[in-house]
């Protein structure tokens, strides 16, 4: 094991303390003040704002004028209970220019007010909009790629086994940042080692997030909750996994990983060495990270 990426270092020399205790407003606000992109870090040909289903906001970003191109359905981290488009507005827009695709950030609704299934049927009404309104934007429906980082990364995976079950839009590829699957539990090795408050994402702030997301009565093996519990991946999209070495969900991600693979899908695991849970909101901080995307771009052109 390597020690903390210099740059990751350099980005703790401020690090707050852990919290002890959690509140979603000031949780909310915190988060806002932390990552929302109120400037633009890095410029694209064009950008618009849409709302869908009455209620359901989206942001498209387009890389170039080409028309036919792939597009990516992205879903923002933060524990079910925070964030926004606008907070992952910047890393939205690398991941378009990088990968050359349109990219379609979701908006879903956010727990506790909305607990699941809430933000899976949100993320379900965009996937199905992508998929019907293809040929009026110019892109490809038939390579629909589902990213997200953290929650919306779970979100990610439970929409590919909706999708697959329920026969709905075919899905190019799933593209998942370090995710929380449900396939090992909170008492991991991972989790033991760096779910200590000083790798961004507590133990006891997951478990919180947790209670704050999933309804009491709520079946702990339903696949679309969690989709590290479901019992067939059989025809489940090409994926690439992507853990960081400090992350408390790194278990998670290859424990998914093989269950995948297990069932005979394509699939990728990747570990970045010295980075931490939510390292992808530090892109534009992290050599690493920038790293990363090209080799998912390149990924995704296989």
């Amino acid at each position: 094991m390597m020690s903390l990426d210099p740059q990751v270092l350099e980005i703790y020399k401020n690090k707050p303390a852990p919290p002890t205790s959690f509140n979603i407003a000031d949780m909310r606000r915190n988060a806002d003040l932390t990552f929302n992109d109120n400037e633009e870090v890095i410029s694209i040909y064009k950008f618009e704002d849409r709302m869908i289903s009455s209620c359901l906001p989206i942001r498209i970003y387009y890389p170039n004028e080409k028309s036919n191109l792939p597009v990516m359905l992205y879903f923002h981290g933060g524990g079910f209970v925070m964030h926004n488009i606008q907070s992952h507005d910047s890393l939205c827009r690398k991941l378009s220019i990088e990968c050359d695709c349109i990219v379609v950030s979701v908006g879903y609704r956010l727990a506790p007010e909305n607990k699941y299934p809430a933000c899976i049927d949100d993320g379900y009404i965009a996937l199905n909009w992508v998929y019907e309104n293809a040929k009026s934007f110019g892109w490809n429906k038939n390579k629909i790629i589902l990213s997200g980082d953290s929650a919306g990364a779970t979100i990610c995976a439970s929409l590919a086994l909706k999708s697959l079950y329920k026969s709905g839009p075919s899905i190019y590829a799933l593209v998942l940042f370090y995710g929380m699957f449900g396939a090992v539990d909170f008492d991991s090795d991972s989790m033991k080692k760096y779910g200590n408050g000083e790798y961004v994402l507590p133990q006891n702030m997951a478990e919180w997030c947790t209670t704050q997301y999933v309804p009491e009565n709520a079946d702990p093996d339903d696949p679309f909750l969690n989709p590290g519990k479901a019992k067939n991946y059989s025809g489940f999209p090409k994926s690439l996994i992507i853990s960081g070495e400090y992350d408390p969900l790194r278990d998670d991600s290859k424990k998914f990983y093989e269950l995948l693979k297990n069932s005979g899908n394509e699939t990728d695991l990747v570990c970045i060495e010295g980075v931490m849970h939510g390292f992808m909101l530090y892109w534009n901080r992290l050599d690493k990270a920038k790293d990363l995307i090209k080799y998912i771009n390149n990924w995704l052109s296989k």
